[in-house]
């Protein structure tokens, strides 16, 4: 298998750091072929400009996101892992959806209406939240990330199978709860492929 891991937080030491490490190191073992994208490393500019607008209507695509696109084409999965601000992802990954996840290339319109164009390919997207699971679900916050990245960009974009994985309360709980959340994690990434 062959997979894009997507990944955007600032901080090296943080827990979503350690996510990306355990989600590669199980990829790794099971043989996949990783392209490993840390966002804020690569300094991926998340703005979507005027030059990259006009350039996906007359096939003329700038070398980052030409670069980005081949690699998720390439991909039989793609993994996003990041926390969530805001009730959505950070901004950086949002840019790179805006400007990698273009028309042409994941969508397109035809007579009947849009066709996602990433068909064949699952996606994964791995969340940390600092809210607990009941106040996340009580301020709508899941429901919000299901609708606006895992459905609308995953679903739109044709993907076969998706699903996310939110890891509530970061912050406040225990290290021991944390190390459990990373066991979990291992086993959901020996499941996915």
């Amino acid at each position: 298998m062959k997979v894009v891991v997507i990944y955007a937080h600032p901080n090296p030491m943080s827990f979503n750091a350690a996510i990306a490490a355990v989600v590669r190191e199980e990829l790794e073992k099971k043989g996949a072929e990783v392209k490993f994208k840390d966002l804020y490393g690569m300094n991926w500019n998340p703005v979507l400009s005027a030059k990259d607008f006009e350039g996906y209507h007359k096939g003329n695509i700038t070398e980052d996101t030409r670069t980005e696109q081949t690699d998720i084409s390439w991909a039989d999965a793609v993994i996003l892992i990041c926390p969530v601000w805001w009730t959505s992802v950070p901004a950086i990954l949002k840019g790179y959806i805006d400007r990698v996840f273009s028309i042409g290339f994941a969508y397109e319109y035809t007579e009947t209406g849009p066709r996602g164009m990433l068909k064949g390919k699952n996606a994964l997207l791995i969340t940390t939240s600092g809210t607990d699971e009941r106040t996340s679900q009580q301020n709508g916050m899941m429901n919000l990330i299901t609708k606006s990245i895992v459905n609308a960009v995953f679903g739109f974009s044709g993907f076969a199978e998706y699903k996310h994985k939110n890891f509530f309360a970061v912050p406040t709980v225990s290290d021991n709860e944390r190390k459990e959340m990373l066991t979990n994690l291992r086993q959901l990434i020996q499941n996915y492929i």
